[in-house]
Parts: structure tokens; C-alpha cells; sequence
């Protein structure tokens, strides 16, 4: 019994997640950040865990949603962006191109 309880409650609480990061900005990093990170970027605040960042009071319907707002979260989160999107928009490769412009990659080295 306890265990379909806590079934429904998982059920429930990934329910919620989407829907709450459906209403939201996303982006997904190319790498991800080294801890969780919280900035402000046009008065939004945007929360980056791993390789996603997430906004839920950015709106994809006011004027920064496009490669500028995608490049303030890329210099925030020190990390080339491969997917921005928000409600049902997404940048184009174009678009996601200028926002990674110039930013310097990330670079691995093999250890011995």
C-alpha cells in the first residue's frame, strides 16, 4: 500500500514539474554547470542545474525571447546554449547561432 501511495505521489509531482516548466524559458546547455547556479536576466530569474536552466516568470511573449536573452543566459551560465525555448517556441539553428557567438568553448584535457 505504502508503496502505491508513493507511486501516486511521484506521478503527481512529475505532473506538476512539466506543466510548471511548460509555462516557463528553458535552456539546454552544452555542457552543464559545475554546481546550481540563480541569476536575473531581464528581470527573470532563471535557476541552472546540470545542463538545464530554467525561467518560470520569463515570458517567450515579451520582446527578449531571441538570441540576446539566450546569450545573457549562455554568459550566466558559462555555457553554449543548444536549445532555448518557451512556449512553444524554440530557437532556430540561426538564432541560436548568434546567441553562442563568440562565446569561448569549453575545453577537456586527457589526464595520464
Amino acid at each position: 500500500m505504502k508503496l502505491i501511495i508513493a507511486v501516486a505521489c511521484l506521478a503527481a509531482s512529475l505532473s506538476l514539474a512539466t506543466h510548471a516548466l511548460a509555462d516557463g524559458t528553458t535552456a539546454t546547455l552544452q555542457q552543464p554547470v559545475a554546481k546550481q547556479v540563480q541569476f536575473i536576466v531581464n528581470g527573470a530569474i532563471w535557476d541552472c542545474n546540470q545542463s538545464t536552466c530554467v525561467s518560470d516568470n520569463a515570458n517567450a511573449n515579451t520582446s527578449y525571447f531571441g538570441p540576446a536573452e539566450c546569450r545573457d543566459v549562455a554568459k550566466h551560465a558559462h555555457a553554449a546554449i543548444v536549445e532555448f525555448k518557451a512556449d512553444g517556441k524554440t530557437l532556430q539553428p540561426a538564432a541560436l547561432d548568434q546567441c553562442n557567438a563568440g562565446l569561448a568553448p569549453k575545453t577537456t584535457t586527457a589526464s595520464r
